[in-house]
């Protein structure tokens, strides 16, 4: 009788020993899992990067995307969800300032927003205002932003690397000339959004200057942006489109879109045209 009994003690042990011997096994399955996954992961990431790099649409410089956040500053990096991989060549969430050293690498940001900014760079991307940039205006922007430093743009052109040179002797009130049509844009990008952004905002322009500045600024019409607009101004140039508004009529502000407003806002400040000479 006795022999027949079951040993539990040993039935138990060797039960105990095939679930540790089933736990490490899956444990090295699941390890083995992260790592493929983690390989396959580095592989597409070299791959997309030397795709993009290759590629005109993702050709994009941090140095020249920050001349669209200027004017777009809904695509900032404070004001998106999703911060994770998203502009991590910019210094700070609340500025358009690029870490010196990456101004020039591929920026990082999804193809809509992309496609936003080439919308832009081929439509207006090369539009700035004549407004006057003082010595002192240039000499506080670029203590803030030093990638507009010969130093960190080694495309600069020569004669603004001549221009940095001087800058120094220079009088504070003196108007700077000459500048390329990318650092104005940066200046007065700067210009516009530290110094004023209030009054930018609080713009109560008429018809009669929206007009004038559509006539020397067609780009901006609403069959231009109508598509890429209804988030930020799902009534972008509604009325001077479809109604007939008297030119001493506000322009509504559901109207604008950021690039719009600030836009506006330079040639209305801009000096005045003087006739040419017959």
């Amino acid at each position: 009788m006795a022999s027949n009994e079951i040993d539990d003690n040993g039935l138990g042990g060797e039960g105990r020993k095939d679930d540790r011997t089933s736990l490490w096994l899956w444990l090295f399955l699941l390890a083995l899992l992260i790592g493929l996954l983690s390989t396959i992961q580095t592989w597409m990431d070299d791959h997309l990067s030397e795709a993009h790099a290759a590629t005109s649409f993702y050709h994009v410089t941090n140095r020249d995307f920050s001349l669209f956040l200027w004017e777009n500053p809904q695509f900032m990096r404070i004001n998106v969800s999703s911060k994770q991989a998203y502009l991590p060549g910019y210094q700070y969430l609340d500025t358009v300032a690029p870490y010196p050293e990456k101004a020039d690498e591929l920026v990082q940001a999804p193809p809509e927003v992309l496609f936003n900014y080439h919308t832009w760079h081929h439509l207006i991307g090369d539009d700035t205002s004549d407004r006057p940039i003082t010595v002192n205006e240039f000499q506080q922007f670029l203590a803030s932003f030093q990638e507009w430093l010969p130093k960190w743009w080694p495309e600069a052109p020569s004669d603004y690397v001549k221009l940095i040179d001087k800058l120094p002797v220079m009088l504070g009130n003196q108007e700077v000339k000459g500048l390329p049509i990318k650092v104005r844009l940066a200046v007065l990008g700067w210009k516009n959004y530290y110094i004023e952004g209030d009054a930018i905002n609080k713009m109560e322009a008429n018809f009669g200057q929206l007009k004038a500045f559509l006539a020397e600024n067609p780009h901006f019409a609403r069959n231009y942006w109508r598509n890429l607009t209804l988030e930020s101004a799902p009534n972008y140039l509604k009325t001077i489109t479809f109604g007939n508004p008297k030119d001493k009529d506000i322009v509504p502000n559901d109207e604008y879109a950021p690039f719009l407003r600030v836009s506006l806002f330079n040639f209305i400040k801009a000096p005045p045209v003087e006739p040419k000479k017959t």
